[in-house]
């Protein structure tokens, strides 16, 4: 295998993991909803959730690095 379609592996890899713990999240947030938990505990899976989006998907750790870009 050449190196560029291990590293594409290792995104789309890393890309199922991120949306597999984005769906484990809800699922969990959802029963703490319908439970009634604390609304503290539903902002914090929110923001848990937001964060993975905002890292992984908007790939908002570029905005710091001299990668270049936008």
């Amino acid at each position: 295998m050449n190196p560029m379609n291990i590293k594409k592996m290792d995104e789309l890899t890393r890309g199922v993991l991120v949306f597999l713990g984005l769906a484990v999240l809800t699922a969990l947030e959802y029963f703490l909803a319908v439970s009634e938990f604390p609304a503290i505990l539903l902002w914090i899976i929110a923001l848990l959730k937001a964060g993975l989006v905002l890292w992984f998907f908007m790939h908002i750790f570029r905005l710091s690095g001299s990668e270049g870009g936008h």
